[in-house]
Parts: structure tokens; C-alpha cells; sequence
């Protein structure tokens, strides 16, 4: 037999070309048992990369050496690394049980919508070891002709074998699970989709059971697949070409290969880019099949000492030819063969033999040849040879098959294991919270939702704050809301301070889905809002009061106002309905002429606008609830001093301006800390902080709430433009949780940014935070990308998604929104940045704060003025054919079904800004403390014709492992960029260079 084997590898035909397709037993958890062997299967996590420095990633690559030479020592394994796609129902059933307040159902579904809209891919990378062979060869063929003869199957598995290999596979687990690759045990359906899905590229549902035995494996593997030269064909039961693939070999690599960087030959499928009709790039799916061998020391040593006496075999036979002269190829191969096994033995070198494939499928042959030439010149550019395997289509193709085994072995490689572990199979982007809503996904090499949930800390034991940094118009106030929305609806307290007064937006969304909600701005129809007798306790409004009334008075009256005020507080504390007013009142009418002037002086400030909301006539107005729901208090008048000022110095405008931000944010305090209120889940809300961090108050408010958020269940997000001024509260710095970095551009700023993100200050990271919000064509904003940093400390590039256009137009903080009735400004020509990292270094920070040409101009120049087409996509059935002639049909039905929205009867109305143009539906609950007659709780009584519905309607959504995608089916990331900026910020009637608008129409199935 093996003088058999060697004369047939002689001629290039290997026994194992001739063994037949792998005859599948049983599928269980981590397991898959085939009639001639057991192997274990297990899922790889994805580690997080792409901006990884490269200290951290040569840490992570010798991690990952040295634990496959410990576990993987000379065992047969095989590598896949295939792509799926997120669902909205897996969405679904994610969040199922995590909202609870308003029309949550609708809020649900429509971030499905959205996310069965987009299509994301989702990579697997899958990991097989094989654990024991079964059967002879010889005896397994024979079995099987005679089963096809019979008709029936003379294998089986014992319930004895399989408690044998699942304990083996949970040993195996735990071992792989320690290591970077966090790897887990691969469910029995993923198992079973990564065989179907290679007999039918198309959508077969995975059996969801433990153990797949049967008729059950006989449908996962029935399929028709017909080799050529160069490719194969994939049928469907109909008998009609489902996919054309093609299976290419890596054959050549360079001598030497650099990671970060051209090494990473595996991490970069995801990069590979193909160009259409139209002369557009677009995504090519490649996946990838590598049977790999990890030799433990004493394997290595034999296969070089075999090596080294061949080549010193092949020296000597041509030093005794007539030329008597030596190849150089020979003799260099002696001598690196000495030298490798000299490493071994001291250095601890180990080697890997492997064996790349690649898998392309298409459509059509023409789109089949377009995309195999876009991989081979993508790999040509880092100097490696890929090439379609001729004639050799079905051993390859069967060599992809779980379950398999090595078919073309002359086709591989022998190279150290930092050089096949350096193609990072494992790298990519992964970040965010492992459960919770979805705020965006990832932009960098592996496609994926990011989950974020601004009130988790508390929960995890962890810090609280959640930080969103970066310049004006750049989307960070309106990913801020985003989290406070997922916030309300899974029922906390959440109370939005609005410094600008540009966020009535989320407050209209909470009201368009039900959610309890206020709008109140500061002003005097609010009188007596702010004041600290009506919003605090008495123990506490006795000692905070005071302190607010003393703020208000100039300075040389506070040194004799101090005693009177306190009694005067004293007194009207005993008084049925206190209020600040009556303190005022009460000092007004004093026997002493000092103690008046301290009243008439209190009485004059407070007769003023924002004055009154801090301690005039109380007006019975107020939306400084506690009851779970959104709640925004707007200050856009708001004027306090700077930093540097002395209190003495104060003119009276920011006098009173303190004074009210005291109170609010004493509100806030004394809530987020009360007693009763430990339980229930607050988030605060505070954009643009940095107007907030040059007040002593409102240094030590955020300092005291990132400090004791997690005893008291209270979150922190927080919105700012001057990272600098945050990084001067280390109070705050050491609580911030997770961070959203959008783009700056003084070295001071970006530098801090980086401090803050944990990155480096060289300058490729400053360089990504100066670009990051910049289009790919150099010359438009790329609203809501932004650098994550996620509470385990991992950094990737995010892209905030907005779930519908009805929610994005509601949020708009634009001067053309809705909320805002200024008039909008002429469009102006942004001027071209150059690219210089720190070009405008000598531009002072403060610039920042006044509005910005430029984001005005994109503002209305990236208009959007349609309505979202959702065009009605048919059912598709796909045929599966099975080789006794039984057919097998299953219709999936993709796309998704657009429907009116039905939230509770409500009906939304624009908001004004002067605070009096909200009116209760008659049958509307009102939160404890909410205005009556003016602040309205938006619960009205027509549905909104735009929005997503929940109720009564059946969304359906095809499970995860249904729909393998195809080569070109892929989330065009570029078109939802376009498509994000049409909504934030819609095109004017004179615009004449519209966003594009989404991907094509163009369909591949895999």
C-alpha cells in the first residue's frame, strides 16, 4: 500500500484525491462525527485590532504562538472563516424583556427594520481539531458502497462514543476558551449551516436541536455541485444554477512579511474590493478554508532533518554528474535548514504546516471572473500568488467541507508559526456592550453591530459616565440622545440639561413613541421653576436655599444678608406652600432698613426673565418630575461666568445665571440620590459640559455624580467640545466608562482626546482623530463617525446610525429643524482643509463655540427631501435536491414589510422654543409635577403616518444562520454614510449635487 501511495503522489495523484465525499453520522454541540472520524468545532472571538499599537499586537501574536504550540501540537486542523448576516429578529430577540416604558414594541422594530435594511455581513471564524479517527479508509469505502447499494446505512454512533468525545470536546473548550482567541463551543446548528451552506449556497434553515442525526443530516448535505477547470456549479432543486464558485489556492508567499501591515493575510478578506458596470467599488465576500498543522518541537526536527538530508542527497548526486556543480538552491536550502533546527532547539522556534484556500462565489460567470481577478490582485499588491486551482475544483472544494480532510497536500506550506498566525484570522474590530440597544456599527475590517447602554455601569458593578468629545456639527449631541432614548424606554429617569437649547428633538421622539416626556425652557413662564424651596426636601432646601438667595445679591450686601436670609428662610419653611418668593417677601417687609435693602435688591433681580425661575412668584409650572420618562430643561440664555472671574466680579446677568444653574443641577443632585429612588435606573443628560465645567458648580455636580453614579444606579452622559477642561476634573476622568471621540483639530485637543481614548500621541492616531469625521472624498463631513472606546477599554471606529428617517428628522438639531424657529442662514462654501495635522494650531479654542461656516454650509447642502422607498421584495424558495430524488422546499421571505406606525394614539406637535406650545391630550396621564395647562406630556391621538409599527403586523425575519450572504450582498457602507447625512441634515431645493443614495439593486445570493 505504501509503494502504491508513492508511486500515485509520484505522478500527482495522492490516495486522498480518490477517498469519497465525507458521510456524516451525528452533529451535537462542538461535535461533528463523520463515518471515518470525530472532530470538535469551536466559534474564535473576534479580537479587537485594527487600532491596536503595535506593541499590543506583537504581545497579542506571541500569546497566540505559544498557546497553539501547547493545545494544537500536531493535531489536524481546519481553519473557516465564512460570513453570515445580522437579522433584525435575532435584534429582537436580543433586547427581548430590556424596554419597558411607552411603545417599546415600535422602538424594537424599528431598529430591526433598520438593521434587515442594511444587510450586514457578520464574519465567523470557525476552528475544527480533529480528535479521533473512526474507521479504516479501506473499510469505511467499503461500508459505504455497500449502504448505497442497500439503500440503508450500516454506521452508527454509540451514546457511550459520544459521552466519550463531548468530554473530550469540553476539555478541549476550556483550554482554547483561556486563550486571545476567547474561543467557545460552536452550537450543533452553527455546525450544521457550515455544511449546508457549502452544498447549497443558499438559504437553508440549521435544525435547532441538540443532536442532528438521520433524515435530518441527509437534508443538510443533499445538493448537486458539478466541477469544471476552474470552478464549480451549484444547483438547485429545480435543477437551475444557484452559485457559480471557485476555489483558489495561495501558492506562493514572500520570504519575509510584515504585521501589522501585508502579513495580515487572512484579516484582510474583508478589505478585498471589486469594481462594477457603473466604475464603483464594490465589497467582494471571500471566504477562507485552511488546513493547518501546528509540529510540536520533535515533529519540526524530523521534517527538517528529512529536508536537510535531501537537499544533501541532491548536492551530492550533482557533485558526481559530469558538470560536478551544486544548484545555489540546493545548498541554500541545507544551510537554512541548519539554521532553522539550530532555532528550535534554542530559541523554541515552532513551524506550521498549512494549506490556504479561498472561496469566491457569484451570480453569473462573468461576475464569478470579475471578482477572482479582484482577489488575486489584491493579494498580488502584498506579494502573494494566488491562482484558481486547475483541474483540481472538487478535491479543493471537498477539502472546504467540515468534517474532511486534506486532498491536495502538494498545494501547501511549511513556515514559522508567527508567520501563519500573523495573518491575524482572529483581528478585526469588536466593541461595545455584549447585550443591550444598538447605536451604530463598526467601520473598520469586520462589519458588526455596536451595542451601548448608557445605564449599564451601575448594574455591572462598573463606573458610570459615558462620554461624547468633539467639534460642533459633528453628530455627538445626537448620539447622546440616542443613548438617552434606549434609556427611557427601558424605564429610567432621564433628565436632558440643555445649555443650547437645540435639543427639543428627543423629546418629540419620546412623545411620538409614548414615553412619558416634558419640554420646559427657562423663562418666566416658569417662574419659581428653579427654586430650591419648591424642588428640595426641607432638611436639604434649608441649608441650599439660602446659599442660592445669597448668590443672586451683589457683594457688598452679603456680608449683612447673611443672618437675615437665613431666618427669613427659617420662617417661611414653616409656611403650608414655601417658596423663595415668600422669603423675599418676608425680607421685604422686615422692621430693619437693612434687611429691606436686601429685599427690594433679591425682589429686582428676580422680577427679571430667568430671575423669576429661580425664585419669583411660584407659577405652578414645572417639569422637574422624578417619575421615569425624558425630560429636557432648556437654558438657552443662559449666561455664566468664566473661569477666571472672581464671584466678586459677577455682573448681575451672571449672578442670576448661577443661581439657576444651581438650582437645576440641585434638582438633579438631591434625585439621583434620594433614598427611595435607589432602585430605579437615572441617567443625566448634559450636553455641551464644557459650558458646564468652567462653573464651580458645575465642576463639583459632575464630579459628584461620576464619583457616586454606581451606588446611587445613576448615569452620567456627557457631551463636550474641550476634552482639555476634562481632563483637568480627575474626579470625572477616572469614572468615564466609555468614550466616543469625534473629530478635533488643535494639538492641545486632539492630544488630550488621544490621552483620554488611551491611544498613543504619535501621528497616525492624531491624524485619525483630524480625519475621522472627513468623507472619503476630502471635501464633505462624515456625520456620526466617531472612535469608540468601550468600558474594557477596546478602541475602534463606530458609525452612529439613526433607526428611521422620522426619527433622524425629529432629532435634527440643524438650524433648518423643525424645534427651531430661527430662520436658516445662507448656504456658504466650505473652504478646503489642507492636510496638515495641525495646520490651525494658533486658532484659539474658544472659536470653536461660535457657529461654524462650514457645518452650517453641509447643514444645507446635504439636504434630504424624499421619503424612504421600501421597494416590496417577493418570496424566494429555494429548492433543495436531494440525491434520492426527494425534493425539499422552503420559501424565506426577505426585506422588509413597511407599516404605518401606531404609538398609543399619539400625535406630535412642533415644539417652540418660548415654552407655551405644548397642550395635554384631555385623557393624558400627567407625570407627578408636571404642568397641567402648558408642558405637555404628548399624548395625543392620531398616528404618525411614517413611523414603524408594532402592533398588529407580522414582521418577519429570517433566523441568522438562514441567509449565507453573497459575494457583492454586502452593506455598502459608503451609500449608508450618504444615506445618514440625507437624514440629519436634508438637501435644500437648489442642491444640485444630491448624496448618493444607498447601494444598487443588485442581488447575489452565496
Amino acid at each position: 500500500m505504501k509503494i502504491a501511495d508513492k508511486l500515485l503522489n509520484l505522478v500527482g495523484v495522492g490516495r486522498e484525491r480518490g477517498l469519497p465525499p465525507p458521510r456524516l453520522v451525528a452533529i451535537a454541540d462542538g461535535l461533528l462525527v463523520t463515518e471515518r472520524s470525530a472532530e470538535a468545532w469551536f466559534l474564535i472571538s473576534v479580537a479587537n485590532t485594527d487600532l491596536a499599537t503595535e506593541a499590543e499586537q506583537d504581545a497579542a501574536l506571541d500569546a497566540a504562538v505559544s498557546a497553539a504550540a501547547t493545545i494544537l501540537g500536531d493535531r489536524l486542523s481546519h481553519l473557516k472563516v465564512v460570513w453570515g448576516r445580522s437579522t433584525g429578529q435575532d435584534y429582537l430577540d436580543s433586547v427581548a424583556g430590556h424596554y419597558r416604558l411607552g411603545d417599546h414594541d415600535a422602538w424594537a422594530q424599528t431598529r430591526a427594520d433598520r438593521i434587515d435594511e442594511m444587510r450586514m455581513p457578520e464574519r465567523y471564524v470557525a476552528l475544527g481539531v480533529h480528535l479521533s479517527d473512526r474507521d479504516p479508509r479501506a473499510t469505511a469505502q467499503v461500508r459505504g458502497s455497500i449502504s448505497d447499494a442497500l439503500g440503508t446505512t450500516s454506521w452508527r454512533v454509540s451514546a457511550r462514543e459520544l459521552a466519550h468525545l463531548d468530554e473530550r470536546v469540553r476539555k478541549l473548550g476550556r483550554q482554547l476558551g483561556s486563550t486571545v482567541w476567547r474561543a467557545h463551543t460552536a452550537p450543533a446548528e452553527v455546525i450544521s449551516w457550515l455544511v449546508s451552506r457549502e452544498m447549497h449556497r443558499g438559504a437553508v434553515a440549521a435544525p435547532r436541536r441538540g443532536l442532528i442525526t438521520g433524515a435530518s443530516l441527509a437534508r443538510l448535505t443533499a445538493g448537486r455541485v458539478v466541477p469544471y477547470t476552474d470552478h464549480l456549479r451549484i444547483y438547485d432543486a429545480r435543477g437551475q444554477i444557484a452559485a457559480y464558485t471557485s476555489v483558489l489556492a495561495m501558492t506562493d508567499f514572500p520570504e519575509e512579511l510584515e504585521t501589522p501591515g501585508a502579513g495580515e493575510w487572512l484579516r484582510t478578506l474583508s478589505e478585498i474590493k471589486a469594481i462594477d458596470d457603473d466604475g464603483d467599488e464594490i465589497d467582494v465576500t471571500v471566504e477562507a478554508s485552511v488546513r493547518f498543522r501546528v509540529l510540536t518541537k520533535k515533529t519540526a526536527r524530523n521534517l527538517v532533518d528529512e529536508t536537510r538530508k535531501s537537499a544533501k542527497e541532491q548536492r551530492r548526486s550533482a557533485a558526481k554528474g559530469t558538470a560536478e556543480e551544486t544548484a545555489d538552491e540546493i545548498v541554500e536550502t541545507e544551510r537554512v535548514m541548519r539554521e532553522v533546527k539550530r532555532d528550535i532547539n534554542r530559541s523554541g522556534l515552532t513551524l506550521v504546516e498549512d494549506h490556504p484556500r479561498l472561496l469566491v462565489s457569484a451570480d453569473t460567470r462573468e461576475d464569478l471572473e470579475a471578482y477572482v481577478d479582484a482577489v488575486v490582485a489584491h493579494y498580488a499588491d502584498r506579494g502573494i500568488t494566488v491562482a484558481a486551482g486547475a483541474d483540481e475544483q472538487r478535491d479543493l472544494w471537498l477539502e472546504s467541507l467540515p468534517g474532511d480532510q486534506l486532498r491536495v497536500p502538494d498545494l501547501g506550506h511549511v513556515r514559522e508559526s508567527t508567520a501563519f498566525f500573523g495573518s491575524w484570522f482572529w483581528g478585526g474590530a469588536s466593541i461595545g456592550d455584549a447585550t443591550g440597544p444598538a447605536i451604530g456599527y463598526l467601520t473598520g475590517s469586520t462589519p458588526g453591530l455596536v451595542r451601548f447602554d448608557a445605564a449599564a455601569g451601575s448594574a455591572l458593578g462598573d463606573a458610570t459616565t459615558t462620554l461624547f468629545l468633539g467639534r460642533s456639527g459633528r453628530g455627538k449631541t445626537t448620539a447622546a440622545m440616542l443613548g438617552g432614548l434606549d434609556s427611557a424606554f427601558a424605564g429610567a429617569w432621564v433628565p436632558l440639561l440643555d445649555l443650547k437649547g437645540d435639543a427639543a428633538g428627543v423629546s418629540a421622539v419620546a412623545a411620538e413613541y409614548g414615553v412619558p416626556t416634558a419640554l420646559i425652557e427657562i423663562t418666566a413662564q416658569f417662574s419659581g421653576a428653579a427654586d430650591l424651596l419648591r424642588v428640595l426636601p426641607v432638611d436639604d432646601a434649608l441649608l441650599q436655599a439660602p446659599s442660592q438667595l445669597m448668590l443672586l445679591l451683589p457683594p457688598h450686601l452679603r456680608g449683612a444678608a447673611e443672618a437675615p436670609v437665613m431666618a427669613a428662610t427659617r420662617a417661611e419653611i414653616q409656611s403650608p406652600d414655601p417658596s423663595s418668593w415668600g422669603v423675599i417677601q418676608r425680607l421685604c417687609a422686615a422692621d430693619s432698613e437693612t434687611t429691606r435693602t436686601v429685599g427690594f435688591a433679591l425682589r429686582d433681580l428676580v422680577e427679571t426673565g430667568l430671575g423669576s425661575v429661580v425664585a419669583g412668584p411660584p407659577s405652578g409650572l414645572s417639569s422637574l418630575t422624578t417619575n421615569p420618562g425624558l425630560w429636557v430643561v432648556q437654558m438657552p440664555g443662559l449666561t455664566l461666568p468664566s473661569p477666571e472671574s472672581a464671584p466678586e466680579s459677577w455682573s448681575p446677568i451672571e449672578r442670576v445665571g448661577m443661581a439657576c444653574l444651581r438650582g437645576c443641577l440641585a434638582w438633579m443632585v438631591r434625585t439621583t440620590g434620594r433614598r427611595e429612588f435607589r432602585g430605579r435606573s437615572k441617567v443625566v443628560i448634559v450636553p455641551e459640559v464644557h459650558l458646564l465645567t468652567k462653573t464651580p458648580d458645575g465642576a463639583s455636580f459632575l464630579d459628584y455624580i461620576a464619583r457616586v453614579g454606581r451606588a446611587l444606579g445613576a448615569s452620567l452622559v456627557l457631551d463636550t467640545q474641550d476634552p482639555a477642561s476634562i481632563l483637568k476634573l480627575p474626579g470625572l476622568v477616572e469614572q468615564i466608562t466609555t468614550l466616543f471621540a469625534f473629530s478635533l483639530r488643535s494639538r492641545e485637543q486632539v492630544d488630550s482626546l488621544l490621552e483620554l481614548l488611551g491611544r498613543p500621541q504619535t501621528p497616525p492616531y492624531q491624524t485619525l482623530v483630524r480625519g475621522i469625521n472627513t468623507a472619503a472624498n476630502g471635501k464633505s463631513i462624515r456625520h456620526g463617525h466617531c472612535i469608540m472606546r468601550d468600558r474594557w477599554d477596546e478602541v475602534a471606529t463606530v458609525q452612529i446610525d439613526i433607526p428611521s428617517q422620522r426619527v433622524a428628522e425629529l432629532l435634527r438639531t440643524t438650524p433648518e429643524s423643525e424645534h427651531d424657529l430661527e430662520p436658516t442662514q445662507p448656504p456658504i462654501i466650505a473652504p478646503y482643509e489642507e492636510p496638515d495635522p495641525f495646520a490651525d494650531d494658533e486658532e484659539d479654542f474658544d472659536d470653536a463655540l461660535l457657529p461654524e461656516p462650514a457645518a452650517q454650509a453641509h447643514a444645507q447642502a446635504e439636504a434630504h427631501t424624499q421619503e424612504p422607498v421600501h421597494e416590496p421584495v417577493a418570496a424566494r424558495t429555494n429548492g433543495v435536491q436531494h440525491h434520492n430524488g426527494v425534493q425539499d422546499h422552503s420559501t424565506h421571505t426577505n426585506g422588509v414589510q413597511d407599516h404605518p406606525t401606531h404609538t398609543n394614539g399619539v400625535q406630535h406637535h412642533p415644539m417652540h422654543t418660548n415654552g407655551a406650545a405644548h397642550h395635554p391630550a384631555p385623557d393624558a396621564p400627567q407625570p407627578q409635577g408636571a404642568p397641567a395647562p402648558t408642558v405637555q406630556q404628548q399624548n395625543g391621538s392620531a398616528p404618525s403616518p411614517a413611523a414603524p409599527t408594532s402592533n398588529g403586523h407580522d414582521h418577519h425575519h429570517p433566523p441568522r444562520y438562514e441567509q449565507p450572504i453573497g459575494p457583492d450582498e454586502v452593506y455598502d457602507q459608503e451609500a449608508d454614510e450618504a444615506a445618514y447625512n440625507e437624514a440629519m441634515y436634508p438637501a435644500t431645493p437648489d442642491d444640485e449635487n444630491p448624496p448618493r443614495q444607498g447601494p444598487g439593486n443588485k442581488e447575489h445570493v452565496a
